[in-house]
């Protein structure tokens, strides 16, 4: 595996997860949702799971190493795509080890690294069952995707109930099978995230200030954080670290690019 982690790479900025920020549709390709109800197109927040055997890195993730991956960047160039993945955990060996034997990527990289985190870039296989493309088509984005068991846990945001129900039916027909966790309305309702976050940004985010985990010195460690949320430490920076990027950006009107 080759390692560029000392050699000041960086990846280009583009677009993320399966060009998940696209602008609206043209007008001449919009659904035609006059039949809907003021509901069916409110905007949704919806969390799940997606598994199935040819998913992207889903071998390099079931192998049983102790780290937990998330979906970070993704390039196109019309012949290839290349994704950068965090890694976060213990065991980065035995990621590495299973990472060479999954077939869905080739050519992996180290792009940077700590002693607890890695970010790896990885080129996408003809392998790979991409499902990601299908649900930006039906109406929606990615707000976020990592792994947990063997699964991706994605959440999303749809255009419409109708949307989703469609993205539905295409994991169905494809055979990877879809575990709908959490739904709720984003058009303003009382249960929509503040400044997007995710759920579980949120519920980090707020325990983390209750406890004083931003105070100095810290009111809570990181270990102990962990233990009252019931996630692992790793887990804990992340939903932190994309939180606060999150809030600062929502809030300091920063484009996303």
């Amino acid at each position: 595996m080759r390692d560029t982690a000392d050699q000041g790479s960086t990846t280009e900025t583009a677009r993320p997860p399966d060009d998940t920020t696209h602008g609206p549709a043209p007008l001449s390709q919009e659904r035609d949702t006059s039949s809907e109800s003021s509901r069916e197109r409110e905007p949704l927040g919806v969390e799940f799971c997606l598994s199935h055997a040819g998913l992207v890195l889903t071998d390099a993730v079931a192998s049983g190493s102790d780290v937990t991956v998330s979906l970070e960047q993704q390039v196109a160039d019309g012949e290839s795509t290349l994704l950068v993945v965090a890694v976060e955990g213990d065991d980065f060996e035995g990621f590495e080890a299973a990472l060479g034997a999954d077939a869905t990527v080739t050519d992996p990289a180290v792009l940077d690294r700590s002693p607890s985190r890695r970010l790896y870039r990885v080129e996408v296989t003809g392998e790979a069952e991409r499902i990601t493309p299908s649900l930006v088509r039906s109406g929606g984005r990615v707000l976020e995707m990592r792994t947990a068991d063997g699964q991706w846990q994605v959440c999303a945001q749809f255009v419409s109930r109708t949307a989703l129900s469609e993205f539905r039916a295409v994991c169905t027909d494809r055979n990877v099978t879809f575990r709908l966790d959490r739904l709720y309305r984003t058009g303003g309702g009382s249960n929509a995230g503040v400044c997007g976050l995710t759920a579980d940004q949120q519920t980090a985010l707020e325990t983390a200030h209750r406890e004083g985990y931003f105070d100095v010195p810290r009111g809570i460690s990181q270990a102990e954080l962990a233990d009252e949320l019931g996630i692992s430490p790793s887990a804990v920076s992340q939903r932190i670290r994309r939180g606060l990027d999150q809030v600062l950006g929502s809030e300091l009107d920063v484009p996303t690019e």
